[in-house]
């Protein structure tokens, strides 16, 4: 079942006009793709940014008063939505006054500041324009603040440098759909919140659009740009194919305490022999703290343990170390942890903007369950998410999971034997015979736990 909470449900709608400033990433246009170097390709995408607010909206240049506009490629693939690759920021440097989202442009705008209802176009020579890219490790997402001027202004170099870069070969996943996601971050928005008086303004600055890759690295962008959406809404709207929701899929949103907004998504895929693969995927929208532990609770035999992370590049961004995450398990939980900040602030931790991937496959079914997410600069922090987990206290003759052992297991075993599921396989051979029946039965009269 699809999860929404009440800060989705309020910032899933584009047209609320909140008494502050508010900008949202109203479309995702054009698509520039710069070759490849090394297997590394570069691409860039325009974006129009839209005052959903009914002030103007600062966009000066020149000075630390302007968004930045963070654009990333995700794929998906086998059941799994992966973060590929990540820019720089565009600084911006201008606005202009048009009605892209249809808000009705109440003019009063200026060069230096986007009016009410208007909207600014960017395209992707403009965002790609190397000169007006700067780190994103000098931005602090959640109070729009950054430093300026900013390490590499001005600076140009090869044709990947500073834009998107993605391995090439991820780029060519025969069945997987591709997806940008946009991003804009302005100082002007902090301290203000939506009609709700609860949500902050910054919680709705991502949209995201499909994107079709030809075999030659080009891109374009496809359909609709769905508004004031992650990409793992995506997972969700088009995680069985184009346009098919997938329901096993939940998307659950995390407000940190005075601070950003994170994303947990999660779906248990039944593998058909006893075990099911867990996928999860943590999304840090704005959160300056950012992410530095993923904790799954956990008491069954895991194994296939995968973690993604992204890249980071150039300039001082380069320092971010891309050390994977290792997982540990413990008698009741499987944690995945980054250095601690305190002794390491160029640790991999899951800052602004990315999105991280945790999986392993279990012999314990799906069921509801907390999550839990350490945040890295400040550890005496955590944040919890209700997914989709393994169950505890795992009891394999209790088919239908209601944690009792009667009649209806075994109309449920002997339903699943005669259709070829095997969950009904207890002897764990590959196989369905009459040894898994007395395996059940044995398990059944034993009783469980």
């Amino acid at each position: 079942m699809f999860r929404i909470s009440t800060i989705a449900a309020l910032a899933a709608s584009c047209s609320v006009a909140a008494a502050a400033p508010d900008v949202i990433c109203g479309s995702l246009t054009d698509v520039n793709f710069y070759g490849t170097i090394g297997g590394i390709s570069a691409y860039s995408v325009g974006t129009t940014a839209c005052n959903a607010g009914d002030v103007n909206l600062d966009w000066y240049d020149g000075q630390p008063n302007h968004p930045v506009i963070q654009v990333s490629i995700f794929r998906l693939l086998d059941g799994r939505m992966e973060q590929l690759g990540v820019s720089f920021v565009k600084h911006s440097f201008a606005s202009l006054q048009g009605n892209v989202c249809g808000f009705g442009c109440q003019g009063g705008g200026t060069f230096n500041e986007l009016g009410p209802g208007c909207s600014d176009p960017y395209g992707a020579g403009l965002n790609g324009s190397q000169g007006d890219l700067g780190p994103r490790s000098e931005v602090n997402a959640w109070n729009g603040e950054f430093v300026y001027p900013y390490t590499s202004i001005n600076q140009s170099g090869n044709a990947i440098y500073k834009r998107i870069q993605v391995q090439r070969s991820d780029m060519q996943s025969e069945g997987a759909l591709y997806f940008v996601e946009g991003q804009y971050v302005i100082k002007d928005e902090f301290g203000f919140f939506q009609d709700d008086g609860v949500t902050p303004t910054s919680y709705n600055n991502v949209s995201y659009k499909r994107l079709n890759v030809l075999s030659s690295g080009s891109a374009s962008t496809t359909g609709g740009t769905q508004r004031e959406k992650s990409a793992l809404i995506a997972w969700q709207e088009h995680g069985l194919g184009v346009n098919t929701p997938d329901p096993s899929v939940t998307v659950v949103p995390i407000a940190v305490p005075n601070e950003g907004k994170l994303e947990v998504a999660s779906k248990a895929t039944d593998l058909g022999d006893g075990t099911w693969r867990y996928d999860y995927a943590v999304h840090n929208q704005n959160s300056h703290m950012s992410v530095g532990s993923f904790t799954v609770p956990h008491s069954g035999t895991a194994s296939d343990f995968y973690f993604n992370d992204i890249d980071y590049h150039d300039s001082v961004d380069a320092n971010i170390e891309g050390t994977d995450w290792v997982p540990v398990e413990s008698g009741n939980e499987i944690k995945w942890e980054t250095d601690a900040f305190a002794s390491n602030v160029n640790a991999n931790a899951i800052r602004w903007g990315t999105t991280y991937n945790f999986s392993f496959v279990s012999d314990a079914p799906p069921v509801e369950g907390d999550v839990t997410l350490g945040m890295w600069r400040d550890p005496n922090i955590s944040v919890t998410a209700t997914v989709t987990v393994p169950s505890s206290n795992v009891c394999a003759p209790d088919i239908t999971g209601d944690g009792e052992l009667n009649f209806f297991d075994i109309s449920a075993f002997l339903t699943a034997f005669n259709n070829g599921d095997m969950i009904a396989d207890f002897t764990g051979d590959g196989e369905l015979n009459f040894f898994d029946i007395s395996e059940f039965l044995a398990q059944f009269s034993a009783g469980c736990p």
